[in-house]
Formats: C-alpha cells, structure tokens, sequence
C-alpha cells in the first residue's frame, strides 16, 4: 500500500474539516501591534510620487494612520509582501475596499487556482508566478517553494498586491522608473503584473528546456535516466498548463471587463503570449514523453543484448552438456569409458565444439 506523505495527510485533514462550513471571516483581537513582513505605500500623480515603506518589525498603528489619509487625487499601488493576518484583512475592509469573507479567506490561503472573480467595486485576480529558476536545486528540492501566489485587489486608482515575502517581487521594475509610473493609467499596471507573471514563466520554461536537453544528453551518452526526476518534471508541467488555461479565462474575461479601459491590442498581445506559452509547454510535454519513450526503449535494447550473449553462451555449453551427459550414463558396454585417453578426448571434443562454436558467432558479430 502506497505510504501518504505527512503534508498531504495535512492537507487532506485541513480540508476535510472545512466540509460543511460556510465561509466566514471574523476579527481575531490580538495583543500584538506589530507585524512581520512589509508593506509599501506607493501614491502617485502626474505632478507627484510618493513611496512609503514599512518595514519589518510594522507598527500597525501607523500602517493604520498611512491607510486612513488615501487621497482620490492620487493613484496607489499597495504592496503587502507577506501573507495577510486579520489584522490587515481589517484594514483594508475598514479603510480601502470592504472586501466580502470569500475574498478574505482566499487572500490568507495560498493554495488557490489562478482566477479572476468581479464584486461590482473591484476586481480580486489571483496569479502563480516562478520564484526559482535553478532546475539542479529545483530537481533536488534544494528550495522551499517553486511557485508563489500573487492576489490582487482592483478598482478605480487602487492596486493592492499581496504577495507571500519571498525574495524579489513583481515590482522592482516600476520603483526604477518613476516617470513610467506618473504617465500611465492604474489599469496599466494591472496589465503590467499580468504580462510580467507570463514572462517570468516564459523564462522559467526555457531554463526548463535547457535542463531537459541536458537529460537529453545524458541519456544518449550514458544512457541512463532517473525516471523519478522525468515525473516530476511532467507534474510541474501540468501545474504551469493548468495555471495558464486559467490565466486565459482571467485575461478574456478581463477584456471584456468594465473596469478594462486598456487598448484592445495590449490585451491582445498579451493573449498572444498565453497562447505562445501554452504551446511551448504542450511541445515540452511530448518532449517529455519521448525521452521517456527513449529511455524504455533503451533499457529494451540493454535487456535483449543481455538474453542474447546469454543465449550465445547456453548454445555453447549445450554440446559438452550432450556429450558429458552421454558418458554420464554409467553403461557396462561403453568402451571409451576403460580408454586410456578417453577422458582426455571427451574433453578435447567438448572444448573444440565450444570454440568452433565461438568462431562462428563471433563472424555473425552474435558476441
């Protein structure tokens, strides 16, 4: 019987306690007014750019007080690199958007499917992006986590954007060009997140076709593969095709969304790259296969040459088994076995078949 892992045993009790349960979201009082992660505050207008960073340990009041002073002149973008606690689910629904207890819940679980979901006042999306892209430790779980959940929260000249504090994020770009930021629209940067998700996964797939051209390698010179690692690979290739498929209904749902005031081609282009992807990741997938099917077929060819050396050298051995067991029978009226040089010639006879025997299938190219 197939053992379960610990975490899926987790996994499993987790969600099997939530059979039945409506979803609910309810303030959790805490002692504690510091948070662990950060938090930046980026305001913004064609005249103006502010950037407000809270860092590691955040004074919730005075995340509180930032929050408050959110100005309709200004456009924001919110990001809350960490996973969000009740304490900035409160924030938001007291302060910025009130968010219903579904949102809530997926923001605070980061097992979520890429999808897009429209309450009238916003938009909430979520994302998967690579955060790793060094297949040696990926394949030998030198890394914590491959993928991370970016959720956003969407309405007029707001974007916040939760991510889980893994180093790097979806928005180093923009801090380094603040005239970008000033002249372009708050939609603009919801594409700009999108169409940054897809490529880093388009980055992540080709570091993926290099490696898988290097078992490719492997496996013609040495042929040899680890079986183990093929599979893994064909999981993570599932999960990026389903993630993508997803991501596919997020954009053409978000053209033709209300809150879309982007140019037609912009979304369209990025439809083009999703589309790219998925077929990129179906030619791996078959690439996959083949190596696969390569591998078995060359473990196949290893195992015939075996049966055959091992048939060469049984068919070797049949003619002394014959004749020793001829001789072997015990007879009074045998005269060879009272011969001087019987022995001697019985032994002569079975060595001489042996290696006439070996001549021949070594002209046949057998051995």
């Amino acid at each position: 019987m197939k053992k379960i892992s610990t975490k899926a045993l987790k996994l499993l009790y987790k969600r099997k306690n939530k059979i039945g349960k409506l979803p609910s979201f309810t303030i959790q009082e805490s002692s504690e007014n510091i948070l662990k992660g950060k938090i930046e505050i980026i305001k913004f207008n064609e005249n103006d750019y502010q950037q407000i960073l809270f860092n590691e340990p955040i004074i919730i009041e005075k995340l509180r007080e930032e929050i408050k002073t959110i100005d309709k002149n200004y456009k924001y973008i919110i990001n809350i690199d960490m996973i969000p606690n009740y304490e900035i689910i409160d924030l938001i629904k007291k302060h910025i958007i009130n968010i219903d207890d579904f949102i809530a819940e997926d923001l605070m679980n980061t097992d979520q499917r890429v999808k897009y979901e429209s309450r009238g006042n916003f938009v909430f999306i979520v994302l998967k992006t690579p955060v790793e892209y060094d297949f040696s430790k990926i394949i030998k779980k030198e890394v914590p986590k491959i993928y991370e959940q970016i959720s956003i929260i969407f309405s007029q000249n707001i974007i916040i954007v939760f991510q889980e504090g893994i180093e790097g994020d979806q928005l180093d770009k923009l801090r380094k060009n603040i005239s970008f930021l000033k002249n372009n629209s708050i939609e603009f940067f919801l594409y700009y997140i999108i169409d940054l998700t897809v490529d880093k996964y388009l980055a992540f797939i080709e570091e993926l076709e290099d490696y898988l051209k290097e078992l490719e390698k492997k496996l013609f010179n040495e042929s040899n593969l680890d079986t183990g690692m093929i599979y893994y690979i064909r999981i993570n290739l599932g999960i990026i095709k389903r993630d993508f498929i997803n991501l596919l209904e997020v954009v053409k749902t978000l053209k033709f969304s209300a809150f879309n005031k982007l140019p037609e081609f912009q979304i369209d282009d990025l439809l083009d790259h999703i589309y790219k992807t998925i077929e990129i990741v179906n030619d791996l997938n078959q690439f996959v296969s083949f190596l696969f099917e390569t591998y078995l077929s060359v473990l196949n060819t290893k195992f015939n040459e075996s049966m055959k050396i091992l048939t060469v050298i049984n068919t070797m051995f049949v003619p002394p088994i014959f004749i020793a067991g001829i001789y072997g029978m015990n007879f009074e009226n045998m005269p060879e076995l009272k011969w001087k040089y019987g022995y001697f010639f019985a032994l002569f006879i079975m060595f001489s078949i042996m290696f006439f025997l070996f001549i021949y299938f070594k002209k046949k190219k057998y051995l």
